[in-house]
């Protein structure tokens, strides 16, 4: 492949060393102007950066021809090249839909482990198919690890860091029997040799493992799809026998809690649990099997339940937490102080590290204040350099864009629900603007208040409409009960939400009440169709990107994945699902609604689409007034191609201007 203008862009060692300083004056170029809405669609120059144990590597997603391609770029070493290893789709074994690559990194400088992921099929039911490989980046060769006898569904369970590396791998494999099919064993496949040795066989009550950090399968567990019974084993040792440790229903909202980290070479071990309302990590006793003292948590919010270890797995480095905006929080002192440097020097809050290297010598990190487009840097802590090495968006630069805020209203039943408010910046100063509702997918997720890959506050923000996307009831991150709160609440309290956005926003001045519009993906699609069907009278128009219309339906597709208890538990035990499914009442669309689908959308299948549309036209709703079709033939439930996420955000342009023109 050659990649030109990748190439130049990525010349790390002409970046490195240019004064810090001299980086801290945004870019002008677009303070005046607006800038087009293709520009927030382009795919980010750089993503998830990663530097080697040596320092002279870093492996990243990068934006090259409209596409994200997995790089090694050098650091420090003029005029290397970037190593392009593979873009997503590259492994597709059919025609089904893209197998992106989703996660990546150095098991030693000279080998990459990266994970792959595609929507599958199997007796009617999709699920994700999750592959491993490594690169060599001597002899640029890809290796499938465990591929040969895996049926389908790996998973990693440890990776070694330091001499051979090698893998535990969870795999399914079809020689022990159709019965045995959903139990996996585990095997240690050795990176260089490629040689497989069995460490685990399948176990008859196990349908997934979980190894400690010397990589010693210590626990197994399984889930009933009908029941929702829960069976976990676990062992002291290596030479010890599995045994049954819990077996029944849990409450969905109090998991039963198991260690998540178990150090090396130690005895001492972590867990994460909301006993006290609110995700928080804890000191586990291995011997009584139960929580301890509370090391770390933060009021009011969740933390991120993903430990930082040492890089030889003896201690805990840190954590993350989201709560306006994501950060590390450092236990380890060398990283704490590198973290309080870099946040004098640019601000705190602005810093994210990104990875290390083994000696702590060269620091990547992100950049950007709210508002603000994304900087890459590298910190050197013997000489203090620090050098930008790349833009998040070659266009944007650092620009400050739309400024950003989190805030918070109160519902009309007087809960406080915490949102992210972006501000039309050339519409400063001004009152009673239009206003654009964006509730995120999932619904088991959130927004904060980072500069957003896709970049749909800040396109939508720059057509000149204000942008509040609200973390409503089902939201993650905010402690169990305000996740309890969309239990039977999809499509009624839950929507309920969003629209008290509209009162508290108009209330102050700031939009108009009766120029509003909702646009959502996924789960947010939903919520829009929704709104188009049961809300159309507070809408102008509402905008669902493969969105799901029909949740029976749903059911159906995901039956084998779900399973009937899950049915109920991960569908938000919604209640009546026929009520709540805005496609079985075409009726009731009173809003313009445009409604976008990818073809090879295995999420959601693109039959939710086409048969709202049908249904749409049977009660009478004219294309081109009552709504707007858009099906893209390439796209997939993720948005994996450029031209895909342009035309969704040209196509969302035409339908705001045509219906609430800002």
């Amino acid at each position: 492949m050659k990649f030109r203008k990748v190439m130049i862009l990525m010349a790390l060692a002409a970046t490195l060393g240019v004064p810090a300083s001299a980086q801290l004056k945004p870019s002008t170029e677009w303070a005046a102007k607006p800038v087009p809405v293709e520009v927030f669609a382009q795919f980010p120059m750089v993503a998830n950066p990663i530097i080697s144990q040596d320092g002279k590597w870093i492996v990243a997603k990068i934006r090259a021809q409209g596409q994200q391609v997995l790089a090694i770029l050098a650091v420090g070493q003029s005029g290397v090249p970037p190593q392009f290893v593979a873009k997503d789709g590259d492994f597709d074994t059919d025609k089904q839909g893209e197998r992106e690559i989703i996660n990546y990194s150095w098991l030693d400088p000279d080998h990459l482990l990266i994970a792959l992921n595609q929507r599958d099929e199997f007796q009617g039911s999709f699920f994700d198919n999750v592959r491993y490989a490594s690169y060599n980046r001597l002899t640029k060769t890809i290796s499938p690890l465990g591929w040969d006898k895996a049926f389908a569904d790996t998973q990693l369970l440890w990776r070694s860091h330091d001499g051979p590396a090698h893998i535990l791998l969870q795999r399914r494999n079809p020689s022990y029997g159709t019965e045995m099919l959903t139990h996996p064993e585990v095997v240690d496949i050795n990176i260089d040799t490629g040689e497989t040795k069995t460490m685990v066989r399948p176990n008859p009550i196990v349908s997934g493992w979980k190894a400690d950090s010397d990589g010693v399968v210590r626990f197994g567990s399984s889930r009933d799809g009908e029941s929702g019974k829960l069976t976990i084993v676990y062992r002291p040792t290596a030479s010890d026998t599995f045994k049954t440790m819990y077996s029944g229903v849990p409450d969905r909202f109090d998991p039963v809690v198991t260690p998540d980290v178990i150090l090396a070479g130690s005895k001492l071990a972590y867990a994460f649990s909301n006993k006290e309302g609110y995700t928080a990590l804890y000191d586990y006793d291995l011997t009584s099997m139960k929580l301890g003292k509370k090391v770390f948590g933060v009021d009011g919010y969740d933390i991120d339940e993903n430990a930082m270890l040492s890089y030889d797995r003896t201690h805990l480095d840190g954590l993350s937490v989201t709560t306006g905006r994501s950060e590390h929080v450092y236990f380890d002192a060398t990283m704490r102080d590198i973290q309080s440097a870099l946040e004098d020097m640019f601000g705190k809050g602005n810093v994210y590290i990104a990875s290390t290297d083994k000696a702590r010598k060269k620091i990547v990190f992100r950049y950007a204040a709210l508002g603000q487009a994304e900087s890459w840097y590298v910190f050197d802590t013997v000489t203090g350099g620090v050098g930008r090495f790349a833009y998040a968006n070659d266009t944007l630069k650092d620009a400050v864009m739309n400024p950003v805020s989190v805030v918070q209203y109160t519902a009309s039943d007087g809960k406080k629900i915490e949102a992210i408010l972006t501000m039309p910046r050339l519409r400063a100063g001004q009152k009673k603007l239009p206003l654009v509702i964006m509730p995120h997918g999932g619904p088991w997720a959130r927004d904060d208040a980072d500069w957003n890959a896709y970049g749909w506050n800040q396109a939508i923000a720059e057509l000149g409409y204000v942008v509040i996307q609200p973390n409503y009831r089902g939201s993650t991150g905010y402690g169990k009960d305000w996740e309890k709160g969309g239990e039977k609440a999809w499509g009624y309290r839950m929507q309920d939400d969003l629209n008290d956005a509209v009162a508290w926003l108009a209330a102050q001045g700031t939009v108009d009440a009766k120029r509003v519009c909702m646009m959502g993906w996924s789960y947010g699609g939903y919520a829009a169709s929704r709104a188009a069907e049961r809300d159309g009278d507070k809408y102008r128009c509402t905008i669902s990107g493969a969105g799901v219309h029909d949740l029976p339906a749903m059911v159906q597709h995901d039956k084998n994945y779900l399973g009937r208890y899950g049915a109920k538990t991960y569908l938000g035990n919604a209640g009546n699902l026929i009520d709540v499914s805005p496609g079985l009442h075409p009726e009731k669309y009173s809003a313009p609604i445009l409604i976008i689908h990818g073809a090879r959308d295995q999420r959601v299948p693109v039959s939710q689409s086409r048969n709202l549309v049908a249904a749409l036209k049977r009660a009478g709703k004219v294309e081109g007034r009552d709504f707007v079709y858009i099906e893209q033939p390439l796209n997939t439930h993720n948005l994996l191609r450029e031209p895909d996420r342009v035309q969704v955000l040209q196509e969302v342009s035409k339908f705001l201007q045509a219906h609430n023109p800002a």
